[in-house]
């Protein structure tokens, strides 16, 4: 069976849109692009379900940059991927909307931080990376993190304590995922 990936770069390839040679590059990244659509068209779904869209958004915005540059646990198959992935979008919401006291989310955010700051970047198998990656990548998570941080204070110090607690969720996600690796 030809998958639709394969037809559609077939179709760039003869109409000289692109080179023969990059053909399998384009198909890898369009089936990537497929597989990032499914994941967060899931995440959405999920969110839906428990009437918490924005809130999904607000820990996303924080988490996604996390984690691209802190790095973290990544399941072996795709469909693990996605199974994983969407329990644990779930169980992040789930928590997100718990009443805890705000003294555990500050304990949270602090032992998250250090274990972002100290452990990032973390390489896989999938992503090997050199000492200049590494490099590039710490910095980058550590501003993410600084940023993240200062944001969680100002939202708390202007009495917006529910949304400063989603920055800690996207935060203490990230960390778990790192230590998780």
């Amino acid at each position: 069976m030809i998958r639709w990936e394969e037809t559609f770069v077939e179709k760039l390839v003869s109409n000289e849109i692109i080179n023969e040679k990059e053909a399998d590059l384009y198909q890898f990244g369009i089936e990537c692009l497929v597989l990032k659509l499914i994941h967060c068209i899931s995440y959405l779904c999920i969110a839906a379900c428990f009437q918490m869209v924005p809130q999904l958004i607000v820990i996303g915005c924080v988490l996604i940059p996390l984690r691209r540059n802190a790095g973290g646990y990544h399941a072996k198959t795709k469909m693990g991927c996605y199974i994983f992935s969407c329990c644990y979008i779930a169980i992040i919401l789930f928590l997100s909307n718990a009443q805890i006291n705000q003294v555990l989310w500050w304990g949270a955010l602090a032992l998250s931080d250090a274990v972002l700051f100290f452990k990032s970047p973390a390489d896989n198998e999938n992503k090997r990376l050199d000492e200049k990656e590494v490099v590039h990548y710490r910095r980058k998570a550590r501003l993410i993190l600084i940023l993240a941080n200062a944001g969680c204070l100002v939202l708390t110090a202007f009495h917006h304590c529910y949304a400063g607690n989603l920055f800690i969720c996207g935060i203490t996600a990230a960390a778990f995922l790192l230590v998780l690796s």
